[in-house]
């Protein structure tokens, strides 16, 4: 089991490393960005909005406040570890 888990210790240390350096040669090597254009194309405005209707009906009935829950005192297990 030791020699399964040093494997799995060691594959993904060699993964980590080899994505580090992949993306850093990635990104290396991209194209550097394009700078923008001075002139922006012409754009039509857009028609106006018609007004919107905010109509409060008047049967509303105001919310109940929700009684607050009993607290009940609960202790959690103290978490002990083999470590020092």
């Amino acid at each position: 089991m030791k020699l399964f888990q040093y494997a799995i210790r060691v594959l993904i240390f060699i993964g980590s490393v080899a994505g580090f350096f992949g993306g850093w040669a990635l990104f290396a090597h991209s194209n550097k960005p394009v700078a923008a254009e001075v002139s922006a194309p012409s754009v039509a405005p857009l028609p106006p909005l018609s007004p919107l209707n905010f109509d409060v009906p008047t049967s509303l009935q105001p919310i109940q406040p929700i009684a607050p829950m009993p607290r009940t005192q609960m202790t959690m297990p103290r978490l002990r570890t083999r470590g020092s």
